[in-house]
Protein backbone atom coordinates (compact mmCIF):
# COMPACT_ATOMS: atom_id res chain seq x y z
CA UNK A 1 0.00 0.00 0.00
CA UNK A 2 2.54 2.27 0.52
CA UNK A 3 4.02 5.21 1.33
CA UNK A 4 1.70 7.83 -0.18
CA UNK A 5 0.97 9.84 3.43
CA UNK A 6 -1.38 12.88 2.13
CA UNK A 7 -0.14 16.04 3.86
CA UNK A 8 -3.46 18.38 4.39
CA UNK A 9 -2.52 22.13 4.19
CA UNK A 10 -4.36 24.75 7.02
CA UNK A 11 -3.51 26.59 10.40
CA UNK A 12 -2.90 23.97 13.25
CA UNK A 13 -5.30 23.19 15.56
CA UNK A 14 -3.60 25.44 18.21
CA UNK A 15 -3.29 28.94 16.57
CA UNK A 16 -7.24 27.87 15.11
CA UNK A 17 -8.22 28.34 18.83
CA UNK A 18 -6.05 31.25 19.82
CA UNK A 19 -8.18 33.34 16.79
CA UNK A 20 -11.20 31.94 17.52
CA UNK A 21 -10.84 33.16 21.29
CA UNK A 22 -9.45 36.47 19.83
CA UNK A 23 -12.55 36.94 17.75
CA UNK A 24 -15.15 35.91 20.86
CA UNK A 25 -13.16 38.69 23.55
CA UNK A 26 -13.51 41.26 20.78
CA UNK A 27 -16.70 40.43 20.30
CA UNK A 28 -17.66 40.63 23.88
CA UNK A 29 -16.05 43.72 24.49
CA UNK A 30 -17.98 45.17 21.55
CA UNK A 31 -21.52 44.13 22.92
CA UNK A 32 -20.42 45.27 26.75
CA UNK A 33 -19.26 48.64 25.23
CA UNK A 34 -22.65 49.25 23.30
CA UNK A 35 -24.69 48.17 25.98
CA UNK A 36 -23.46 49.97 28.58
CA UNK A 37 -23.44 53.04 26.38
CA UNK A 38 -27.26 52.46 25.73
CA UNK A 39 -28.29 51.92 29.38
CA UNK A 40 -26.46 54.64 30.98
CA UNK A 41 -28.25 57.16 29.23
CA UNK A 42 -31.68 55.26 30.73
CA UNK A 43 -30.86 55.93 34.06
CA UNK A 44 -31.47 59.44 35.27
CA UNK A 45 -27.86 60.86 36.74
CA UNK A 46 -28.77 63.94 39.01
CA UNK A 47 -25.19 65.12 40.09
CA UNK A 48 -24.95 68.70 41.12
CA UNK A 49 -21.58 70.37 42.55
CA UNK A 50 -21.71 73.05 44.12
CA UNK A 51 -19.40 75.61 46.16
CA UNK A 52 -20.35 78.94 47.75
CA UNK A 53 -19.01 81.93 49.55
CA UNK A 54 -20.44 84.66 51.95
CA UNK A 55 -19.11 87.76 51.60
CA UNK A 56 -20.21 90.68 54.21
CA UNK A 57 -19.02 94.14 53.56
CA UNK A 58 -18.28 95.69 56.82
CA UNK A 59 -18.23 99.03 56.29
CA UNK A 60 -21.69 98.94 54.98
CA UNK A 61 -22.96 95.85 56.18
CA UNK A 62 -24.33 94.45 53.12
CA UNK A 63 -24.14 90.75 52.53
CA UNK A 64 -23.68 88.68 49.22
CA UNK A 65 -23.94 85.09 48.43
CA UNK A 66 -21.20 84.10 45.94
CA UNK A 67 -22.12 80.56 43.97
CA UNK A 68 -20.83 78.14 41.57
CA UNK A 69 -22.91 75.46 40.28
CA UNK A 70 -22.08 72.56 37.83
CA UNK A 71 -24.31 69.82 36.34
CA UNK A 72 -21.98 66.92 36.38
CA UNK A 73 -25.40 64.31 36.06
CA UNK A 74 -26.55 63.08 32.53
CA UNK A 75 -29.76 64.84 33.11
CA UNK A 76 -30.94 68.91 32.49
CA UNK A 77 -31.49 70.37 36.30
CA UNK A 78 -33.00 73.44 37.40
CA UNK A 79 -32.52 75.38 40.45
CA UNK A 80 -35.44 77.38 41.26
CA UNK A 81 -34.93 78.07 45.13
CA UNK A 82 -32.30 79.36 47.16
CA UNK A 83 -32.11 79.78 51.20
CA UNK A 84 -29.52 81.28 53.50
CA UNK A 85 -30.47 80.09 57.13
CA UNK A 86 -28.97 81.62 59.72
CA UNK A 87 -27.46 79.26 63.02
CA UNK A 88 -30.92 78.63 64.95
CA UNK A 89 -29.27 80.08 68.30
CA UNK A 90 -29.32 83.84 66.57
CA UNK A 91 -32.87 83.50 65.85
CA UNK A 92 -32.92 84.83 62.62
CA UNK A 93 -35.12 83.20 60.19
CA UNK A 94 -33.00 83.44 57.15
CA UNK A 95 -33.40 84.96 53.48
CA UNK A 96 -35.08 82.95 50.47
CA UNK A 97 -34.68 83.81 46.65
CA UNK A 98 -38.19 82.31 45.07
CA UNK A 99 -37.53 84.19 41.74
CA UNK A 100 -34.80 81.79 40.42
CA UNK A 101 -34.89 79.46 37.34
CA UNK A 102 -31.62 78.44 36.59
CA UNK A 103 -31.13 75.86 34.46
CA UNK A 104 -28.10 73.17 33.67
CA UNK A 105 -27.46 70.73 31.01
CA UNK A 106 -25.14 68.09 31.74
CA UNK A 107 -21.47 69.62 31.61
CA UNK A 108 -22.68 73.16 32.50
CA UNK A 109 -21.82 75.44 35.06
CA UNK A 110 -23.35 78.68 36.53
CA UNK A 111 -21.51 81.27 38.70
CA UNK A 112 -23.60 84.17 40.54
CA UNK A 113 -23.37 86.66 43.23
CA UNK A 114 -26.63 87.94 44.93
CA UNK A 115 -27.47 89.81 47.65
CA UNK A 116 -28.59 88.89 50.98
CA UNK A 117 -31.31 91.59 51.57
CA UNK A 118 -33.76 90.67 54.04
CA UNK A 119 -34.36 92.27 57.42
CA UNK A 120 -34.66 88.85 59.54
CA UNK A 121 -30.80 87.96 58.79
CA UNK A 122 -27.87 90.01 59.25
CA UNK A 123 -24.87 88.40 58.28
CA UNK A 124 -22.20 88.23 60.72
CA UNK A 125 -18.51 87.62 59.57
CA UNK A 126 -17.10 84.69 61.27
CA UNK A 127 -20.65 82.78 61.38
CA UNK A 128 -21.81 80.14 59.18
CA UNK A 129 -25.06 80.11 57.53
CA UNK A 130 -26.54 76.86 55.67
CA UNK A 131 -27.11 77.71 51.93
CA UNK A 132 -29.71 75.33 50.48
CA UNK A 133 -30.68 75.28 46.59
CA UNK A 134 -33.60 73.30 46.10
CA UNK A 135 -34.12 72.35 42.51
CA UNK A 136 -35.70 69.50 40.27
CA UNK A 137 -34.93 67.69 37.05
CA UNK A 138 -36.55 67.75 33.61
CA UNK A 139 -38.67 65.50 34.32
CA UNK A 140 -39.60 66.77 37.75
CA UNK A 141 -37.78 64.40 40.38
CA UNK A 142 -36.72 67.00 43.32
CA UNK A 143 -33.72 67.20 44.70
CA UNK A 144 -31.85 69.56 47.36
CA UNK A 145 -28.17 70.61 48.35
CA UNK A 146 -26.63 71.67 51.32
CA UNK A 147 -23.85 73.35 52.49
CA UNK A 148 -22.70 75.15 55.62
CA UNK A 149 -20.75 78.49 54.57
CA UNK A 150 -18.33 80.60 56.86
CA UNK A 151 -19.26 84.50 56.07
CA UNK A 152 -16.17 86.71 55.48
CA UNK A 153 -15.20 89.93 55.29
CA UNK A 154 -14.12 91.50 51.89
CA UNK A 155 -10.58 93.40 51.76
Amino acid sequence: MGNNMRRTKGISSILGTVIVLAITIALGALLYAYANGMFSNLTQNVNVGAQAQIIVNPSTGESYLQFSLTNNGNIQVIIYNITVRGASNTGSLGYTSNNVSIELNPGQSYQDIMPITSSSLSVQPGNYYTVIFLGKTSTGKPFSIVLNVLASETE
